[in-house]
């Protein structure tokens, strides 16, 4: 369907999805400022603790490393757009049209 036969109400619709969508995509984003901020204080003060009490072995370098595993996963499915999450959608809805004879 192009944009010059689309009715006013399809326009609409079509607005409207994609006004949902990108407020998700903020959303995520946001989530993960905040992930990052609270990782930042948390691991300064798993920092400043180790100093405090055992500076002779430093292991605060293993929740760092945990959190950061994660925060870095965080990353990847906050950024990347969802693209490839709709990509595979896509296919498996293809691919069941298929097996039910629809496509």
């Amino acid at each position: 369907m192009s944009n010059l036969s689309a009715s006013p109400a399809d326009v609409a619709a079509i607005e409207r999805e994609i006004r949902a969508k990108a407020r998700r995509r903020v959303r995520a984003k946001v989530g993960l400022m905040w992930h990052f901020a609270i990782f930042a204080m948390a691991n300064l003060a798993i920092y400043e603790i180790n100093q405090r009490f055992s500076p002779g072995y430093q292991w605060f370098v293993w929740p760092l490393c945990a959190w950061s595993i994660g925060i870095a996963l965080h990353a990847f499915a906050a950024l990347s757009g969802g693209g490839m999450t709709e990509d595979m959608l896509r296919v498996e809805i293809e691919k069941e049209k298929r097996r039910r004879g629809m496509a």
